[in-house]
């Protein structure tokens, strides 16, 4: 079994925590009104009483009616994004060796 790249493990990991102030969400209205935060699955919830607006960062600064992070999905993403990011490196390796 290959070791994990520690390069490759940070990387993914400032790429977990940056996508939710870099993508917006849009405004979920069953049940308790809310944001989702987080790509390719959401692991940031944010509950609010009235929209305000589809930033991060606005909405987590100025009050909300609650926060909900789940670990699972942001290991899940982390996995997900080292594994992209492992693939497309191989194949520009792979391209750039080529025997003649």
């Amino acid at each position: 079994m290959k070791k994990l790249d520690k390069n490759y493990t940070a990387l993914s990991l400032l790429i977990c925590i940056l996508i939710p102030f870099v993508i917006p969400s849009k405004y979920f209205i069953e049940g308790m009104s809310r944001y989702k935060y987080g790509f390719p699955f959401p692991y940031i919830t944010i509950y609010q009483n009235k929209p305000n607006s589809i930033w991060f960062g606005n909405n987590f600064f100025t009050g909300n009616a609650g926060l909900l992070i789940n670990p699972l999905t942001f290991i899940l993403n982390l996995i997900i994004i080292y594994l992209i990011m492992g693939f497309i490196v191989n194949k520009f390796k792979s391209r750039k060796v080529k025997p003649q």
